[in-house]
């Protein structure tokens, strides 16, 4: 048998066949590492940074659950599809039969089945695409399954199903999306299904021997699968029932008076319906086989639906509620204002009548100066130019704009803006931008410039509490031990620490610029990071960040350096709490440590809250939200810490029950770090929008809409074809009016206008509390509706009208400077308004604005002055008998003190006097005038060019007298 040559052939051909194996195999891996290496790679850095800030189990927790839906439904969606087609072909062999095929003419194509060449790789093709797309959706939406298994109750119930709220929050988005697969899958498996078999149908027929058996065959598949996508509609429409609570009609969000009597009984008709189609159906597959009765169950169920669901409905639409509209959709209005009240938590808000008087008497101020002290003169966009010229030193620095808070200073609570010195390393020169620099080298900003909000040098300048590197403090209330900047709102890239110096340098990160042109140099002290390790961990920590050789082949790289990624604070917050939504604007605080700590807002939020009306948050829509956690960011170490400040809310109550290790109570906080804490600017701007409408607590108020309001809309600051926007919540430290304790708070304020054109007056303001036990505390101070109080937009108009402001304005708007207005800000004192708009001068070659003019108003009076003393003493002449406030002694400022004799007009340097008659002068003397103004103005020199300016001004007055004879 040896000598057999067909023996002979077979062992020649085994071991091409093993050869060809394990070339498959290979080429198999080396497809699969292609196609998954850097998502194995992904999830290997992914696991390592999680554990190296301590959450190592919220990864490895989100990482189970996804990755058990995705092997859950790629088998389940799967087997759904494929196992069907396996009947259906047991059913109709027809589908995997090829047939001979013998062509005499075009018209015989008609005649091939063509449904075997293509039927079984169809199929499981269709299958595994389906099942993938799925699997990888479902995978995604891990936090939605995780909440379903651990939803906590809210307490609460909807007014139509008497269901608690955590049902709706929790329960429906995932019953929805397992309804949607179904009812997709249900519906693919039809229409194939039914194509399918009618295609054999049909080419049998055409064949000539098309038998009843074939027919037969074919209605029962068809059937089985019209059964199944039934089923899939019925449970459809069982939840469609719920999702009528997030209807939005014409006039509110909810189940209306027609959906309530009409087209949820409808719902209830077509699930029965649907039912007995899908029994029908079931009977026809196993019993029946007759192809009308597959028609007859669709045509009943399109009938029901149009009859039920459409007609019906908008018949008692527009003959029972339209003529009666108010009294039939009283109580579900009632339902929608009530439970979208809870929804932002403006039910919680306490409105208090609040009438206000037309001025303020001296006592009045002098009781409140504690408020005027803290009065904020410095617009935040001209503080942050301003912060840039003179303080980041360097080009690679970078102020992001100034955050409000407030600090004891001197033994005074005071208000006072500050900024974080980052580095961008973007900004360095090109021949210094190389991978060593910007990833071994300038790994930190350093320190905070601090300034107080209303104080500023003779110059017009802020004057500044901390400034400098090193940080320098005039006050001992203040200190910066720990100024370098890892981790900040600027720092985008990843840097390395711990590795050998460059060079002479004695340590290997640049630290400041120090005097002498000796630069600082340090080395990270901290335990952030990620060790670079061995050559496998620093090959995959390459490919993850994209540096290649440079950190493979680096001689200042050693086995003990640490890789510190996710820098930014917002993506740092954002990676490990993605289910929560986070405020983009981070706000630094220095603790009494001297420490430096970033803290973020973070609102849970929902769009499933039955009977609430859903509002814009940027391209998120919700209908409810609480800022239900703060998150504390160490600047230096990077650790993050998220703070629970609405225990009650059940979204974050789930939340810690999956992850235990990532909240703790708001109990833990240092206090140094709840002292700075406040009310956030976005659930302040979005509760007053709801409250625009919702503050009408009446349905017949909220459908005649007769006490809509409004947010005052008003120019905004700086120049150029800006359009009018919404006033933004501003931070005020004040005394808020009718409190026992009269003592400075923290609050977020805002305005209220009446709806409507033209309709600028202020109806009330809104105070949202920071501190301490009111923390969280909305206070509504409504005025009589039988007042009329200027609102902001009335009194910019007024204060555009000045003819003495406008004047001035006008002249400094000339070639080589421009006016930047700041924000105008109305501040409650007493039982009256007082509003503040600061001007400030900039030269267009030197972006240095420099407070030169500010306008303060009263309901009946306006004055402006070079300093809000200044302007103050004119509004109030009373008040310059008395002893100024020692504010500029008690803390060292530069300001000029108020005046102590009332004066209408500051005491200004008098221009050489012409002689009587001599316009000719005059006018010469104006024209010089003007033009040294110009030529300070270009140079800089704003101090020199407003004295300029004024003498201009006394000059042309002196003019038109002696042109008017007088």
């Amino acid at each position: 048998m040896q000598d057999d040559p067909l023996l002979d052939d077979n062992v020649i051909d085994v071991k091409p066949r093993k050869r060809r194996l394990w070339i498959y195999i290979t080429l198999a891996l080396v497809i699969a590492v292609f196609l998954f290496g850097s998502q194995l790679i992904d999830i290997y850095i992914d696991a390592l940074w999680f554990s190296s800030l301590g959450f190592g189990d919220v990864y490895w927790y989100k990482f189970r659950v996804g990755g058990l839906l995705f092997a859950v439904f790629l088998v389940v969606t799967f087997l759904l599809m494929r196992l069907p087609f396996v009947a259906l072909n047991r059913v109709l062999p027809q589908l995997t039969e090829r047939p001979r095929v013998r062509l005499s003419s075009v018209e015989d194509l008609r005649e091939i089945n063509f449904l075997p060449f293509i039927y079984r790789p169809g199929v499981w093709l269709l299958s595994a695409v389906v099942a993938l797309v799925y699997a990888t959706n479902m995978s995604q939406e891990w936090s939605a399954f995780a909440l379903y298994l651990n939803g906590s109750a809210a307490g609460v119930t909807d007014p139509i199903f008497n269901r608690d709220v955590s049902f709706y929050l929790f329960t429906l988005p995932v019953l929805d999306m397992l309804s949607s697969w179904f009812t997709t899958v249900a519906l693919i498996l039809f229409v194939v299904v039914a194509g399918a078999s009618g295609y054999v149908w049909y080419v049998e027929k055409v064949q000539g021997f098309g038998t009843k058996d074939t027919r037969r065959r074919a209605t029962a598949a068809i059937s089985a699968a019209g059964a199944f996508f039934a089923l899939a509609l019925a449970a459809s429409s069982y939840l469609d029932r719920f999702d009528l609570l997030h209807t939005r009609n014409d006039l509110f969000t909810g189940i209306s008076y027609a959906d309530a009597n009409a087209r949820l009984p409808g719902l209830n008709v077509l699930l029965v319906v649907l039912l007995i189609a899908f029994l029908l159906l079931v009977a026809n597959a196993f019993f029946l086989k007759r192809a009308k009765l597959i028609t007859w169950s669709a045509g009943g169920v399109f009938v029901v639906w149009l009859v039920a669901l459409i007609i019906i409905p908008q018949a008692v639409h527009r003959f029972s509620v339209k003529p009666n509209e108010l009294a039939k959709e009283s109580p579900y209005m009632q339902h929608n204002i009530d439970m979208t009240r809870r929804a932002f938590a403006i039910d919680r808000f306490a409105e208090t009548p609040f009438q206000p008087a037309l001025t303020l008497s001296p006592e009045q101020i002098r009781a409140n100066q504690p408020t005027i002290d803290n009065i904020r003169l410095w617009d935040p966009q001209a503080l942050q130019s301003t912060f840039r010229q003179i303080q980041e030193i360097r080009t690679y620095y970078e102020f992001k704009v100034p955050d409000i808070d407030r600090y004891v200073i001197n033994g005074r609570l005071r208000q006072v803006m500050l900024a974080a010195r980052e580095m961008n390393v973007e900004q360095l020169p090109d021949q210094s931008r190389n991978w060593i620099n910007q990833h071994l080298v300038y790994t930190h900003g350093y320190g905070v410039t601090m300034s107080t909000v209303n104080e500023f040098t003779s110059e017009g300048l802020p004057h500044l509490v901390l400034k400098d590197m090193p940080v320098e403090s005039d006050t001992p209330d203040l200190k910066v031990t720990r100024p370098e900047i890892y981790f900040g709102e600027a720092t985008n890239l990843h840097v390395y620490v711990n590795t050998k110096p460059q060079g002479s340098t004695p340590q290997p990160e640049f630290n400041y610029p120090a005097p002498g042109d000796v630069d600082s140099y340090s080395k990270y002290e901290g335990k952030a990071g990620i060790p670079v390790g061995g050559a496998f961990r620093q090959t995959a920590l390459a490919i993850y960040l994209g540096d290649g050789t440079n950190l493979l082949l680096s001689d200042y790289i050693t086995p003990d350096s640490r890789v510190l990624i996710q820098r930014n604070i917002s993506s740092r917050v954002r990676q490990l709490a993605p289910f929560l939504l986070f405020e983009s604007d981070p706000y630094i605080v220095i603790n009494k440590e001297g420490r430096l700590y970033w803290i973020i807002d973070a609102f849970t939020h929902s769009n499933n809250y039955p009977y609430s009306t859903g509002y814009q948050i940027g391209a998120l829509g919700a209908n409810y939200i609480r800022n239900s956690v703060k998150a504390v960011v160490d600047a230096y170490d990077g650790d993050v810490t998220f703070y629970v400040f609405e225990p009650e809310d059940p979204i974050i109550k789930s939340y810690q029950s999956i992850f235990p290790s990532l909240f703790r109570p708001r109990s833990d906080m240092p206090e140094d770090l709840l002292a700075h804490v406040r009310y956030p600017d976005l659930l302040a701007e979005m509760q007053a929008r709801v409250y625009l409408l919702y503050h009408m607590q009446n349905p017949q108020t909220l459908y005649n809409r007769e006490d809509l309001w409004s947010i005052p809309v008003i120019e905004t600051s700086g120049q150029g074809d800006e359009k009018p926007a919404s006033m933004q919540p501003y931070y005020v430290l004040m005394q808020l009016p009718g409190q026992k304790e009269e003592r400075l708070e923290f609050v977020s304020i805002l305005p209220f206008t009446p709806a409507g054109a033209d309709r600028n007056n202020m109806i009330g303001w809104m105070a949202a509390r920071s501190d301490g036990e009111n923390y969280g505390q909305t206070l509504i101070f409504s005025f009589p509706k039988n007042i009329t109080v200027n609102g902001p937009a009335q009194i910019k108009a007024r204060v555009n009208q000045d003819a003495q402001l406008s004047g001035q304005i006008t002249l400094w708007n000339q070639q080589g400077s421009r006016v930047l207005r700041g924000n105008l800000q109305a501040i409650p004192l007493a039982d009256s308004l007082l509003y503040i708009e600061p001007f400030y001068l900039q030269a267009v070659n030197s972006p240095l604005p420099e407070l030169r003019q500010v306008a303060v108003a009263t309901q009946d009076r306006i004055a402006t002055g070079k300093t809000f003393d200044e302007a103050l003493n004119k509004l109030f002449t009373e008040l310059s008998s008395q002893p100024p406030a020692q504010v500029a002694q008690a803390d060292g400022l530069s300001q000029p003190p108020t005046q102590t004799q009332p004066s209408p007009t500051p005491a200004q340097p008098q221009p050489p006097q012409p002689a009587t008659g001599d316009t000719a002068r005059l006018a010469q003397q104006a024209q010089q005038l003007f033009s040294d103004y110009k030529r300070l103005t270009a140079e800089g020199k704003h101090r020199e060019a407003g004295e300029k300016l004024d003498q201009l001004g006394q000059t042309l007055a002196e003019l038109a007298r002696k042109q008017g004879g007088g």
